[in-house]
């Protein structure tokens, strides 16, 4: 039930973030119809004015067939046939998309499930409000598409909410790919250099297009205030206006970031824009445009290096921080070249994908082409942020993330793992050589001769008196019948040798000791006969 709630809850929050960017819309067509026309005229006009502008602003392709009276205002002769804009104003998709940026930091803190769940409601809920949007503002002389009204503001939210939650759970979600790869720890921090690197240096790059954009405007500042005044448009007017290049703010600067990368970009079929010519036909009036300089200037070759410096920027500042090492794990050439050539990598790819959304048709005829060339974009884009982080990330080092220079890892060999197979072959042909060899009996070594112990002959016994009954066996002759038993021998030292003597027999008093009431004997002569084993200096007898 819990997963039920927050999916519902998800989709609720969603669809009023759709809302709101049409409601913002709404409201600037609003104060044009209560403003400048009085309240006059049809509101829905205005209502489907603001649906188109917020789903163009999504991406969503808009057809248009304009009248005759539209066809003579704009002077085209082409916009007397059906044409379609397909550039999208971004400016109200990021709105959408940081939002749902928003959103999805909450989700981050649910179980996986759970926000799975909550996602692809509130991505469904927004596409849901984009189709409705979309419906409501069908006519036949402009027309969104609807399918494309459905998926592209669902997949901006989408994009938005997935962006969140891999920021905060990133780090978990790679170490797990890792595992599941097989991929061995040390390769992990160059990939992780790779990935921080290409976005940035991406983002460094988009920084250069903003520069570049921020400083051409001022410097026509004039010809801007030109094109204002051929627009004669009102104060309201020109707040709209004003809006209007706000949401196509992102779309310049890619188209500006192009430019200093170098393949620039083309407004129309047949012109060109970059920093080595210019070749400009018509153009819309639109002062945003106005910070394009009609004629190529040698200086502006210059510009081309402030990616590459950029990007050393960025290459430095990550050998300072994710590559710095320590001195129980240096930093290895192999992993410089890896952040370095994957980040150039990963940056063009996120070029190119900013400069293909940035570009489409804005008008009829020959204005059906515009914006930069998404391949050229990314090739220029990752080879000059590609050689920009090898710099920054050689020449960034310093203390204990000095770039070492020997020990294991250093060499091509360890880093392909190849160290341990060479080895493995060399022990093996050692061994096989060692084989080859021709083998020749060897004597063998003999054995140390040990000495026999010595026996030891025990001292003669006393003879002592002879219980009745017994019977002494005779030395030297068997006894019949009775298994025989071999003593173990025992080493006895010089010492006790020496300490054993004879002992003389004790001789009974006289008068003898009378004899106990039932014959037992004498103590005294038991003790002779028989004499203590554990007394000093006297052994068993053999």
């Amino acid at each position: 039930m819990r997963r039920v709630w927050a999916g519902i809850g998800q989709a609720v929050e969603s669809a009023a973030i759709a809302a709101v960017g049409l409601v913002l819309c709404a409201l600037v067509l609003l104060a044009v119809w209560g403003v400048d026309q009085g309240f006059a005229g049809d509101p829905l006009v205005h209502w489907r004015i603001a649906a188109d502008a917020w789903l163009v602003g999504h991406g969503v392709d808009l057809s248009l067939e304009l009248g005759r009276d539209a066809v003579i205002a704009v002077g085209i002769e082409a916009a007397s046939r059906p044409f379609a804009i397909t550039l999208g104003a971004w400016g109200i998709g990021l709105l959408t998309l940081w939002l749902h940026w928003r959103s999805g930091r909450r989700l981050a803190e649910l179980p996986m499930l759970d926000a799975g769940i909550a996602t692809a409601s509130g991505a469904l809920a927004t596409g849901a409000v984009g189709l409705l949007a979309a419906v409501s503002a069908q006519h036949p002389v402009a027309s969104p598409d609807l399918a494309q009204a459905f998926a592209l503001p669902a997949l901006v939210a989408l994009v938005g909410m997935v962006a969140a939650i891999v920021r905060v759970h990133g780090h978990d979600w790679l170490d797990a790919a890792a595992r599941a790869l097989t991929i061995e720890d040390r390769w992990m921090r160059p990939i992780r250099a790779a990935l921080r690197t290409g976005a940035g240096g991406a983002v460094a790059v988009l920084g250069v297009g903003g520069l570049v954009l921020g400083v051409g405007l001022f410097a026509r500042f004039a010809d801007g205030l030109l094109v204002m005044e051929s627009l004669q448009v009102t104060h309201l007017g020109a707040f709209v206006l004003f809006l209007l290049q706000l949401v196509l703010a992102p779309v310049a600067i890619v188209w500006a970031a192009a430019w200093a990368v170098g393949p620039g970009f083309m407004i129309g079929t047949g012109s060109h824009v970059s920093p080595l010519s210019t070749d400009l036909g018509p153009i819309p009036a639109m002062p945003l445009l106005s910070a394009i300089d009609p004629e190529a200037a040698p200086w502006m070759l210059a510009v081309v290096a402030l990616p590459v410096v950029a990007a050393v920027v960025v290459g430095a500042l990550a050998r300072q921080t994710i590559l710095a090492g320590t001195a129980a794990r240096p930093v290895h050439w192999w992993e410089l070249a890896i952040a370095g050539i994957g980040g150039g990598v990963l940056a063009g790819a996120l070029l190119g994908l900013a400069a293909m959304l940035s570009s489409g048709s804005i008008g009829p005829g020959r204005l059906a082409e515009a914006g930069p060339d998404a391949v050229l974009v990314a090739a220029w884009g990752a080879l000059e942020v590609g050689v920009g982080l090898l710099i920054g990330l050689v020449v960034g080092g310093r203390g204990l993330g000095s770039l070492a220079r020997e020990g294991e890892g250093s060499t091509i060999r360890e880093v392909l793992g190849l160290r341990a197979g060479n080895d493995g072959a060399d022990a093996s042909t050692g061994d096989a050589d060692a084989d080859a060899q021709e083998t020749r009996p060897v004597a063998p070594v003999a054995e140390p001769a040990v000495a026999a112990p010595t026996p030891v002959e025990p001292a003669p016994a006393e003879p002592g008196p002879v219980e009745p009954g017994r019977v002494e066996p005779v030395a030297g002759a068997p006894v019949p019948d009775a298994p025989q038993e071999t003593s173990p021998v025992v080493a006895v030292s010089m010492e006790d040798r020496a300490a054993t003597q004879a002992v003389d027999p004790v001789e009974a008093p006289a008068g003898g000791t009378p004899a106990t009431d039932d014959g037992a004997e004498p103590a005294h002569e038991r003790d002779a006969a028989h004499p203590d084993p554990t007394a000093d200096g006297d052994e068993h007898p053999r």
